[in-house]
């Protein structure tokens, strides 16, 4: 606005009359219209000024939102939600609804989004949508706008539940018992599961239908089995495993310490032994991805979560002296075998004595006892697609630490221990902790 406002200045410094006039009045009246001139020239450059500053506010706070709404790009960052449109909902509501979900960035995306497409908004059929967070307002729209993506009536299995607890809520909603779905489990394989995530297993670990019933919305009812829920879910977690490329992406799996083989540490054993080779079976990449999913808060954070574990497992602790052994040292590793017990999880704010619990030689869950090195007997929760991806993405760096340290759930990551400690504190001045 300073180049209009320059010009217009131009044009109305002085009085308002013309040369000729000017020129023929008293001098006494030129001295006064001179005067005149500068107050005019004060009040058109204070004019501007608000209107100038009155602009920059009016742009920044109504026509920037107004027109320029903000988006999301792509299909989703992989974490799932179930998105449920009642009946009677006008394209403003689901806009709303979906922006409350984190599934995009804002209504007025959408409400543009479905405008521009001839307001196909209002073809949104009432029920549930398992959708994506962080999707752009148009892939958003194109979704719920396909009949073939209604869920009339549906469970919704969230991410990072535990198999026992997943057989509660199928239970709950289906009515079928507990029971019949853990004996369904105790045959991995007849559910569905491909043998070759039990290739390379040491004696410490087992066969276990945990990590492979997808997180998603399922159209069960009574009339179904234990068996066939479970295998529907194993089902829907090989074909994200397939569009993930998950087993094409294993053999990218830098080693973050090529000179160090764990297995070769005295009075430690490393599962499954390395023989100073480097090589991460399917099932270890699984186990990961599902630490990710108990541990992380923001889908962001995730590769960084999976490359922290990585580290764990192979940098040399006698080079970096920043822990004990090659464990996770997860919390979430404890409290999985706590719950698994049927025993209550204990969170890091209560008053316990952490240094034995989480070293206890005799609990093959506690997972930073230098006996129990290594890889767990099996996953620890069901992770969704964009802590599986991770396991198989993970993001370079020399981090063995991190923490949840701000409200929208992303963490702070550090190299040592010191560090770590340094990012606790922020964590705790922001409430978190």
């Amino acid at each position: 606005m300073v180049g209009p406002a320059a010009e217009v200045e131009d044009r109305m410094l002085g009085d308002f009359r013309t040369e000729d006039d000017r020129a023929a009045a008293p001098r006494s009246h030129r001295r006064k219209d001179s005067g005149k001139s500068l107050i005019a020239m004060t009040l058109v450059v204070a004019l501007f000024g608000v209107i100038g500053v009155g602009g920059w506010w009016a742009y920044n706070n109504i026509v920037k939102d107004y027109f320029v709404a903000e988006d999301f790009t792509g299909d989703g960052n992989g974490n799932q939600v179930v998105v449920t449109v009642e009946q009677g909902w006008l394209v403003s509501d689901i806009a709303d609804h979906l922006y409350e979900q984190g599934v995009i960035a804002s209504a007025k995306a959408f409400l543009n989004a479905s405008e521009d497409d001839g307001d196909s908004g209002t073809t949104i059929q009432p029920g549930s949508y398992a959708m994506e967070e962080e999707m752009s307002a148009a892939a958003a729209l194109e979704f719920m706008t396909d009949p073939a993506n209604l869920t009339l009536d549906h469970v919704v299995i969230p991410e990072g539940k535990r198999s026992f607890e997943i057989y509660e809520i199928l239970s709950e909603y289906t009515g079928v018992p507990v029971a019949d779905f853990e004996a369904a489990a105790q045959d991995p394989e007849a559910l569905g599961v491909d043998p070759v995530w039990f290739e390379g297993f040491s004696d410490r670990q087992v066969k276990s239908v945990e990590g492979f019933l997808f997180p998603s919305a399922y159209e069960f009812d009574e009339t179904w089995t234990a068996a066939e829920m479970l295998e529907a879910m194993v089902t829907r977690f090989n074909e994200t495993i397939a569009e993930i490329g998950f087993m094409e992406k294993l053999a990218s799996i830098e080693d973050p310490d090529p000179d160090y083989d764990p297995g070769a540490m005295e009075n430690q054993t490393f599962y499954p032994p390395t023989n100073g080779e480097f090589e991460i079976y399917p099932w270890m990449a699984l186990q990961i991805a599902s630490i990710v999913q108990s541990e992380s808060g923001i889908a962001s954070d995730d590769p960084k979560i999976a490359q922290v574990m990585y580290n764990k497992m192979y940098l040399n602790p006698y080079d970096h002296e920043q822990t004990n052994c090659n464990c996770f040292e997860s919390e979430a590793i404890w409290n999985y075998g706590r719950l698994l017990n049927g025993e209550d999880a204990i969170t890091s704010g209560e008053d316990i004595d952490w240094g034995s619990v989480m070293r206890d030689p005799d609990n093959p869950w506690s997972p930073s006892a230098p006996e129990h090195a290594g890889y767990l007997p099996s996953a620890i929760s069901n992770p969704g697609a964009a802590a599986l991806e991770s396991a198989v993405s993970p993001e370079a760096g020399d981090w063995l630490f991190f923490v949840t340290a701000y409200d929208d759930g992303s963490a702070l990551f550090a190299e040592t221990y010191e560090e770590h400690q340094d990012n606790i504190e922020v964590a705790e001045e922001n409430g978190i902790q």
